[in-house]
């Protein structure tokens, strides 16, 4: 009985003991470096929703509107863009299915017709059931109980699935489930008398609200104590608030600072309020400022401005934009950001929001109010009790032994949870021994790095060297090429040693779609076991696309390598640039080395190594000399003699720009796997015959000296050859042909390259040798080939022998190919642009896999076949400037084709009737044909056609079911001279957006253009239009319009308020314009040019009138070219030349703009005026910044003309700014507005100058100021 009654107490205590410190588990974020959540492995969400559609009924219209509207509240939705095709659906798409929170089904017409769709609909019912997954129904246009019964159309649909397609029983029970189970769900039922808009706000609001529920109890499950730092967060960012707020979050480092800030920027009804969301982590990323730029200014080509131009700014200031600076551990890492976070200077859209955390409660003083910053607390007991427990045991029962331990951990790692959570998963399936040997250890170090040293002795020797690799090399690079170097490196697989990581919490979750053979180079062997160890042990973690480590973790194998030698040359692993600059400089390498891996971009000086810089090192296996691509400098150099010595026991070897013309003569290279010399030096790889067995990846591209490669017959194992861009490559070594395991080889643009040996490799898939100008024959390679590139090449044919399973060919510019090669059924893509290719055989249409085909530019091809037979999967069709006379009727059997170019088939002078609809027709290009006139029923059967190009054609009428194209977002009918009237629109075109009538003989125009309810663009230029419709006022969305040579006397007393962009060059004729004051929004551009009638006094008054009255000026402000040459007298400050300098006055912080009249004769037209900005402070430091001073390009004329310009400024109101100096200059661009280059920069002489500065009393001023 006493037995008894001890263990029902026992078990009492069990159940009471787990009621008090239940957990909550669910999946870690894949990108979370501090740690407040569980170690349990789940499925990583990578998308919000995923969308289950059928593309032929909803793919270019409510579905493709659905999508929209999803990613205009920040909702991470995939959509499947490529059409279905066959059967199979990918195990790739299956995966995306899994990993998504959220799933959408729109159910129409024909979804049960679609093999695909309805495995895709099982698969999202499995994920329903298994992983708790959301499913959302939509009934487009289709009765629920239809889909439930299958009864109706939409049972007829999946009647003709069975009939068509060879089913097993299985297959038909489990679709028939799948749909009874998703019609069985509550939601969103589209009727024939509901608006498309607001059905869809309505499943948006729905779909977010859901997610919202779904980020809360995501981001706070397992997350311990969480819920209320987060709340706290979020109040002190004060959502509903239109200013712009900065809060910053500080405290030790593990304490879940980065954590925090994630589930913030994570949380989706958060996301949903802002335009643009930016996150950087400043300890692991380099080049913010450009990759903030590119991110929400969609620009490449800003690494020479600063934050402080003006018109960064302007367009910043446009963007709500939530910003998470994280990790900011250094006062210089704010200082390129400071004056873009002043609060005075508006650089963000109102409502905007500035999140920082950093270690360092200093660094955030300088940016961030006392009240606006939070303190990370540590755990309290029952908190760090929970977070260890969850790693430590899952979801076991634990011992009365253990549950007396449990309550000794929180005193010994002070609240911290990345201690907890790397500790608890060490302890995880270890026994009791083990255990209490670690609180041994924990009561003799208190220190939170020797809590987490606990976790990386419990490693054995090859998991910690693999945990040290990574620390060393491989943060932030891509998983899958990581764990193929390691492989490589030790030798072996790792994919044990990888799971063990991940017990242990060292590394989070690999991405499954990693290949799994790269971190393989430096071991030798798979090493995917090892990193899912170091994943466990939350020792590393992974984001979606690459490696990452806490930083406390990295710290100590810092410290682990460190503690090896105080010399560097006698430590294991060397990447931070001193040391490693120090070792090889003064040759104190050793063979203790294993690895060096040096970022050459983050070099100050050059670096000269002698030729024996290596010789020392005989146990180096990873040799890593990188730096940024198309870098211009050299950064390491050697003597002439070149590199005399490798270590043999390299596995991987990187050097980008290898300064010596060969490898070491003595270098064996036996245990190389992976060789990387892109942009070397070098002549030749190696002298005679290697035995570079473990070889499998040459790659020397861009090395422009190059000449030959060696024999490579030993190099069995080879897997991909790259020699792109080697110029002075001649021939490649026959020996390539005994290589069975070649799988790629790139020899683009080896331009004297004449011959190439025939491959007997079959598991060959792809060849590029793309503009080898010399090359005549076709190789012989594998029938096997997925991908051939051969365009600019000399060849004339391509032997059928190998073109049997070839998914891609290019013969772009082949233009000594008369014949249409002859591929197989298996071809998607098919190039054969500027081809000498005549005839197009009737055999083509029986290419039903195909989906793109371009002969763009083959002169002599003159027709195309009838199709009979139906080209499901052809999408673009490129026939632009070839000889085609006319289209067969047959085209509109084209049903998926969505892009079909017909520009300039000069001899094409009519279009077949099409008279089935062509309901996947985006684009319609038949600018520059010879087409007189128009089918008018062909129209009503393109209702999906958005971008319709008609220029410069003979076309003497626009027929009115134009207007049936209710999905047309873009019409060009520029240079249709013979075109003098537009028609009459009875039916509302809502979604033409840009309208191009310039150099048409259209006389007016028709009072229904106000139903172009959505355009923003209008161009009349060159036309014999004389007045405009008063029903312009009304086009409330328009934002250019463009006059320029028209014969126009007067503009009308309203425009649209929304107009920007007035243009009315050489508009000899105008006399009236609306006064500029009374331009309701104004923001525009005005251009009068040669408008000699214009009285401008007027103008130039209003202009000034709008600046002092006080009301909002645009922060693009205002812009005028007129004609003149007498500056106004409001401009105060007056010269000559090409640049002015002013001094600021003492009350500068209440400067809110600058005006500016500049007296010129204009330039040629194809220079565009720029100023320079030069700004001087107080402090003697100097700023530069440059911006095109006119928004368009400038016509030309004999007499003077005046700029007139307001720009509003805050630059010049910070920092104790007090001289700026204005340089005018012209640059010429290219057509797609690029700079051509420094040498076309030539000053800009003014004839007068004047400027005016606008003070505002209601700005502050600064009292400190002299």
């Amino acid at each position: 009985m006493v037995v008894f009654f001890l263990f029902l107490n026992y078990f009492l205590f069990v159940y009471i003991w787990r009621f008090i410190i239940r957990s909550r588990h669910v999946s870690p974020s894949p990108s979370t470096t501090s740690t407040l959540t569980t170690a349990q492995p789940q499925v990583i969400k990578y998308h919000d929703v995923f969308l289950s559609f059928r593309g032929e009924d909803t793919r270019l219209g409510f579905t493709s509107h659905l999508h929209a509207a999803l990613d205009r509240k920040q909702i991470l939705t995939f959509i499947d863009d490529q059409l279905e095709r066959g059967d199979e659906i990918s195990a790739s798409l299956l995966r995306t299915i899994e990993e998504a929170k959220l799933s959408v089904i729109v159910f129409s017409a024909n979804y049960a017709s679609s093999k695909w769709c309805l495995e895709e609909l099982v698969k999202i019912f499995e994920c329903r059931k298994n992983n708790g997954q959301i499913v959302f129904p939509v009934f487009y246009k289709v009765d629920p109980t239809h889909v439930r019964n299958l009864t109706g159309s939409f049972g007829g649909a999946f009647a003709r699935l069975i009939r068509n397609k060879a089913l097993t029983l299985e297959e038909v029970q489990s679709f028939r489930d799948a749909l009874t189970d998703a019609a069985s769900l509550s939601g969103w039922n589209l009727g024939n008398s509901e608006l498309e808009a607001e059905f869809i706000e309505k499943i948006v609001g729905d779909v977010l609200g859901k997610l919202h529920a779904m980020s809360s109890s995501h981001t706070m499950a397992g997350l311990f104590g969480i819920d209320v730092r987060v709340s706290k967060v979020e109040s002190l960012l004060n959502m509903e608030s239109p200013d712009v707020l900065i809060v910053g979050i500080w405290g030790m480092g593990g304490i879940g600072k980065t954590t925090i800030a994630k589930a913030v920027r994570d949380n989706m009804y958060i996301r949903s309020r802002f335009d643009r969301i930016f996150y950087a982590n400043f300890r692991q990323k380099s080049d913010l400022r450009r990759k903030f730029l590119k991110q929400l200014l969609g620009q490449e080509t800003l690494g020479s401005l600063s934050f402080r131009d003006s018109f960064v700014r302007e367009r910043l200031s446009r963007i709500k934009i939530l910003i998470v600076l994280d990790d900011v551990h250094n006062l210089m890492h704010l200082e390129e950001w400071r004056d873009l976070l002043d609060g005075r200077n508006n650089s963000f859209g109102p409502g905007s929001k500035v999140l920082i955390t950093s270690r360092d409660k200093q660094v955030l003083n300088n940016v961030v109010d006392e009240n606006k910053t939070y303190k990370v607390k540590e755990l309290n007991y029952e908190e760090a009790i929970q977070l260890f427990r969850s790693n430590a045991l899952k979801n076991c029962i634990p011992t009365i032994d253990q549950m007396h331990m449990i309550e000794q951990i929180p005193r010994h790692v002070q609240g911290n949870p990345l201690a907890l959570k790397v500790l608890g998963s060490s302890f995880y399936g270890k026994s009791m021994e083990v255990w209490r040997s670690a609180l041994n250890k924990l009561d003799q170090n208190r220190n939170i790095k020797d809590v987490l040293r606990i976790s990386y002795d419990g490693l054995d020797s090859e998991q910690q060297s693999i945990f040290l690799d990574i620390a060393h090399f491989f943060i932030n690079w891509n998983p899958d090429e990581a764990t193929r170097i390691l492989d490589c490196l030790h030798g072996r697989s790792v994919i044990s040693d990888i799971t063990t990581l991940i017990d242990n919490c060292l590394i989070t979750n690999v991405d499954s779609s990693c290949d799994e053979w790269q971190l393989d180079c430096l071991y030798g062997r798979s090493v995917n076991f090892d990193i899912y160890t170091l994943l466990d042990q939350c020792l590393v973690n992974t984001s979606h696309i690459s490696l990452e480590m806490h930083d406390l973790l990295r710290e100590m194998a810092f410290n682990i390598v460190r503690a090896e030698s105080r010399f560097p040359g006698k430590r294991s692993r060397l990447c931070h640039p001193p040391d490693v600059v120090q070792v090889l400089e003064e040759n104190k390498g050793t063979e203790e080395i294993e690895g060096i891996s040096l970022d050459m971009s983050k070099l100050s000086r050059q670096i000269h190594l002698k030729s024996d810089a290596f010789a020392m090192m005989d146990g180096l296996r990873f040799l890593n000399f990188y730096g940024r691509p198309y870098s211009q400098d050299d950064k390491m150099h050697l003597p002439p003699p070149g590199l005399k010595y490798l270590p043999n026991k390299l596995r991987y070897l990187r050097w980008d720009g290898f300064p010596s013309k060969s490898l070491p003569p003595f270098f064996r290279a036996e245990h190389l796997v992976e060789l990387h010399l892109r942009e070397s030096k070098l002549v030749k790889l190696w002298t005679g015959v290697k035995d570079v067995g473990n070889l499998r990846t040459i790659d020397l591209s861009k090395s422009s000296y190059l000449t030959e490669l060696p024999d490579l017959s030993m190099a069995k194992n080879l897997v991909s050859l790259r020699l792109k861009d080697c110029p002075s490559l001649t021939e490649v070594p026959s020996s390539l042909q005994y290589l069975d395991k070649l799988e790629y080889i790139n020899l683009r643009c080896c331009y004297n390259l004449r011959s190439f040996p025939m491959l007997y490799s079959k598991v060959l898939r792809k060849l590029s040798i793309d503009q080898c100008l010399d090359l005549t024959t076709c190789p012989t390679i594998s029938q096997n080939m997925k991908s051939l590139r051969l365009w600019g090449t000399s060849i004339k044919e391509v032997p059928q022998s190998i073109t049997g399973k070839l998914k891609v060919l290019d013969l772009w510019g082949c233009s000594k190919m008369t014949k249409f090669p002859e591929v197989s059924g298996d071809i998607e893509e098919l190039w054969l642009s500027e081809t000498a290719i005549q005839e197009v055989p009737s055999s083509i249409q029986f290419l039903t896999r195909l989906r793109e085909l371009e002969m763009n530019g083959c002169s002599k091809l003159e027709s195309l076949p009838e199709i009979t037979v139906p080209m499901e999967s052809l999408e673009y069709l490129g026939l632009s400037e070839t000889g085609i006379k006319e289209l067969p009727s047959s085209i509109q059997s084209l049903t998926r084709l969505r892009d079909l170019d017909m520009s300039g088939c000069s001899k094409l002078e009519s279009l077949p009737e099409i008279t089935v609809p062509m309901e996947s027709l985006v684009e319609l290009n038949l600018s520059k044909t010879g087409i007189k006139e128009l089918p008018s029923i062909s129209f009503k059967h393109m209702t999906s056609l958005k971008i319709l190009k008609l220029d410069g054609t003979p076309l003497k009428e626009l027929p009115s079911s134009i207007q049936f194209l209710t999905r047309l977002q873009s019409l060009d009918m520029s240079g249709c001279s013979k075109l003098e009237s537009f028609p009459q629109i009875t039916v509302p075109m809502e979604s033409l957006a840009e309208l191009n009538l310039s150099k048409t003989g259209i006389k007016e125009l028709p009072l229904s253009i106000k139903d172009m309810v959505c355009l923003k663009k209008l161009t009349l230029e060159g036309t014999p239009i004389k007045e405009l419709p008063l029903s312009i006022k009304d086009m409330v969305c328009l934002e250019e319009l463009t006059l320029h040579g028209t014969p126009i006397k007067a503009l009308p007393d309203q425009l649209p308020p929304s107009l920007r962009y007035l243009r009315t060059r050489d508009c000899s004729s105008l006399e009236t314009v609306p006064s500029i004051i009374d331009i309701g929004r104004l923001q525009l551009r005005w251009d009068f040019t040669n408008c000699f009638k214009v009285d401008q006094k007027p103008l130039i008054e209003a202009m000034h009138l709008k600046i002092q009255s006080g009301e909002e000026i645009p922060r693009g402000g205002i812009e005028m070219v007129i004609p003149g040459s007498e500056i106004p007298e409001w401009f105060g400050d007056k010269g000559v030349g090409s640049s002015l300098t002013i001094q600021l006055p003492s009350n500068r912080h209440q400067l809110k703009g600058i005006a500016f009249c500049l007296v010129f004769l204009l330039p040629p037209p194809s220079q565009d005026l720029y100023c320079d900005y030069h700004v001087k402070y107080k402090n003697g430091e100097h700023d530069a910044a440059s911006r095109k001073v006119i928004s368009y390009k400038l016509g030309t004329c004999d007499s003077d003309h005046m700029i007139l310009q307001y720009r509003l400024v805050n630059q010049l109101r910070e920092y104790s700014a007090n001289e700026v100096t204005f340089k005018f200059y012209l640059l010429e661009e290219d057509s797609k507005g690029r700079m051509v280059g420094d040498e076309s920069r030539r000053p800009f002489e003014l004839k007068s100058w004047g400027v005016y500065l606008h003070f505002d009393e209601n700005l502050p001023a600064d009292t400190d100021l002299p």
